[in-house]
């Protein structure tokens, strides 16, 4: 009965060892998803324990009062890092008044600026913050709290903040992207952290009457992103920032019943309008 056995055991050899073979050479980082999500959790509980401001609320209130431009010295030329390194989940946590649990509010993308802990996401996403507490986390469940509002444009939806932080991998700004270069997005989709996706600048436009900022210019894309993308850089083929997301638009067949889905807009700030809120800092 011994002989059978061997045999029957070699007989899946030829599978076995390519498949962890397979295993030994996968080099790319594998994203667990709940495991992010419950860093960034507790994380931010954390920092609702101190009682130190300012609370989420804050933030969104200070970002009315928040100004225009700031004077930063920032980074030139692409940067030694990879760019997953330098962008971050950001999201609050709230009491439901339900139970005695915090819960995770609805999460978004931020990305790195300055060493010091200057970050950028959208406008949207800061004035809609509400809880305790605000904070952001990297790819490796590190968690920084979100302490100050520095600048704000509601009309091109950017804002920059400060995280408790330093040493932070920045992200450099390039130049403006011509249509039909290539770029790749890098963000949170549904809470699908760290997710690339690629495609090519498609036109840039003039918002209509009726959209968020009527008359502010936005860069279309046809990468993809969802909610949860939300202030995402979108990086050009040197991983300079040349964009940043913003929305999306559904195209119908039917636009009334909003039947028969035809087309996704992908709709970003341009990279124009985030240099345009950074002074050079003078020495």
């Amino acid at each position: 009965m011994e002989i059978p056995l061997k045999r029957k055991s070699m007989r899946y050899a030829h599978i076995a060892l390519p498949f962890l073979l397979a295993l030994t050479l996968h080099a790319e980082p594998v994203i667990d998803d709940a495991a992010l999500a419950k860093a960034l959790t507790d994380g931010i509980v954390a920092f609702t324990k101190d009682e130190k401001e300012p609370t989420a609320d804050a933030l969104a209130t200070t970002l009315k009062k928040a100004p225009k431009t700031l004077a930063l010295a920032i980074p030139e030329g692409a940067a030694d890092t990879k760019p997953e390194d330098s962008i971050f989940i950001i999201a609050t946590v709230y009491d439901c008044g339900k139970c005695d649990e915090w819960h995770l509010g609805g999460t978004a993308s931020a990305w790195v600026l300055t060493e010091d802990g200057i970050m950028v996401t959208n406008h949207h996403v800061l004035a809609g913050a509400q809880g305790a507490a605000m904070g952001v986390c990297d790819k490796d469940g590190k968690v920084h709290r979100v302490v100050e509002v520095l600048a704000a444009d509601k009309r091109n939806d950017i804002a920059v903040f400060r995280v408790d932080a330093k040493g932070l991998k920045p992200l450099h700004i390039a130049p403006p992207a011509k249509i039909g270069d290539e770029v790749k997005v890098i963000s949170h989709p549904d809470s699908l952290f760290f997710s690339h996706t690629f495609g090519r600048v498609s036109r840039y436009h003039k918002l209509p009457m009726g959209a968020r900022s009527p008359g502010a210019v936005s860069m279309s894309i046809t990468a993809d992103f969802a909610i949860g993308s939300s202030g995402a850089p979108i990086l050009d083929a040197h991983n300079g920032v040349v964009g940043m997301v913003v929305s999306t638009r559904n195209i119908y067949y039917n636009a009334e019943a909003q039947e028969n889905l035809q087309m996704v807009v992908k709709d970003c700030v341009p990279v124009a309008a985030i240099a345009d809120m950074i002074e050079k800092k003078k020495d």
